[in-house]
């Protein structure tokens, strides 16, 4: 199965299973250590313990070194440089192991400072790897185009790596020389910082209130819970007060969100002048060949398109007999089922929906689905949201 379907099919089984209505299946504790194991990622796929994974630091670090003495060997022909990439397939590979360990397990809980600062050693790592590296594109650039697209045509083994190699050639005039790359590789140090503060102040520091229904159980409005109650609860003041005590909870530090922000924007701007972009927006859409006016026609287009958007909320608070129409009011169904799924149940479903795509795929995604590559629940200290991380040569884990 491509990874592609299989993770494609993920994200739709996520929301079914994560969106629609509970019932009591769901753990009623955020400590991780009692929600069962059927609910949590298996690590032991990617390596079996933190002995391995060190060995695999090793290894890493051994081809990061191999790679960087190929340096001034490039322009002697077409085989030095397949070498080259071949050996950074080979590093790539690895990395995903080395990396995908100690990062989901911090996001299971994100106030492990053991776990933590494995994950920091990978990203030192791999921001010595790019400061040792950094001659390697103004090195491959001085070589003429026309003589490397004749390499191109007259290697095979360099076909699969020319889309890259090309796009490089591309992007020449925002290359510097090697030792502004140097220079610049040396940002990625401290580039994550803003990342890492938000991590920190959103997940590992937070904590969410309690509010009180009608009903008199009282709910912890953290991220999950809140999306639940926006989802299911009929009650428009019950809404209201989660909506209200779950944003309440941010705004306690908004002046900190706005500083990490700021540096954000501080970073996209230091390295658009770095490389000599125009604007920040030029210099993120680089990468992928996107002129700007994509993104100003988009906006543009969606500013003077609103009123189908503003006729469907009319209708929904007509539909749902309200007086008045908030942001809590978007998610809530506007006819009610008494109909709910758990986890499990939700499983069995989406096997059943893809069934027509042949018993292979469904017996693979129900290994897949069995094989502890799923996160499901909230705890204390985990990261919200939901993401699918790749590993290569092991399954996708699921958030």
């Amino acid at each position: 199965m491509q990874p592609s379907r299989l993770i494609a099919t993920a994200l739709a089984f996520l929301a079914v299973a994560l969106h629609a209505p509970a019932d009591a299946a769901k753990p009623a504790t955020r400590d991780r250590a009692e929600i069962p194991l059927q609910y949590r990622w298996d690590f032991s796929a990617i390596y079996p313990n933190w002995e391995a994974w060190e060995a695999g630091m090793r290894e890493l670090e051994s081809k990061m070194d191999a790679f960087a003495a190929l340096k001034g060997s490039l322009a002697r022909g077409p085989a030095e440089v397949l070498k080259a990439y071949q050996a950074f397939d080979d590093i790539g590979m690895l990395q995903y192991k080395v990396y995908r360990y100690p990062q989901l397990q911090r996001d299971t809980d994100t106030r492990k400072q053991d776990v933590a600062g494995k994950f920091q050693r990978v990203t030192a790592l791999f921001a010595k790897f790019g400061t040792a590296t950094a001659w390697f594109t103004p090195e491959l650039l001085q070589i003429p185009q026309a003589t490397m697209q004749r390499w191109i045509r007259e290697t095979p083994g360099l076909a699969p790596y020319a889309f890259t190699i090309l796009d490089d050639y591309r992007k020449q005039k925002h290359v510097l020389d090697e030792k502004g790359e140097k220079l610049l590789s040396f940002a990625a140090r401290f580039g994550q910082t803003p990342t890492a503060i938000f991590q920190e102040l959103s997940t590992s520091d937070i904590k969410f209130p309690k509010i009180t229904l009608a009903d008199g159980a009282e709910v912890t409005v953290s991220p999950a819970n809140y999306q639940h109650l926006l989802h299911t609860n009929y009650v428009q003041a019950e809404r209201a007060k989660a909506f209200e005590a779950h944003l309440k909870t941010y705004a306690a530090t908004a002046n900190t969100y706005a500083a990490i922000y700021n540096g954000v924007l501080q970073r996209g701007w230091f390295m658009a002048q770095a490389r000599n972009f125009p604007t920040t927006l030029e210099a993120a859409l680089e990468d992928n060949a996107i002129p700007p006016a994509v993104v100003t026609t988009l906006i543009d287009t969606v500013r003077k398109g609103t009123a189908p958007l503003q006729r469907y909320a009319k209708l929904r608070r007509k539909l749902l007999g309200l007086a008045e129409y908030h942001l809590y009011d978007a998610f809530i169904p506007v006819y009610r089922t008494e109909r709910s799924y758990d986890f499990d149940a939700s499983k069995d479903l989406v096997l059943e929906a893809v069934a027509p795509l042949g018993a292979d795929y469904v017996e693979k995604y129900r290994r897949w689905m069995q094989g502890g590559r799923l996160d499901v629940y909230e705890n204390e200290g985990k990261r919200s949201g939901a993401y699918s991380a790749n590993v290569y040569g092991v399954a996708p884990y699921v958030l």
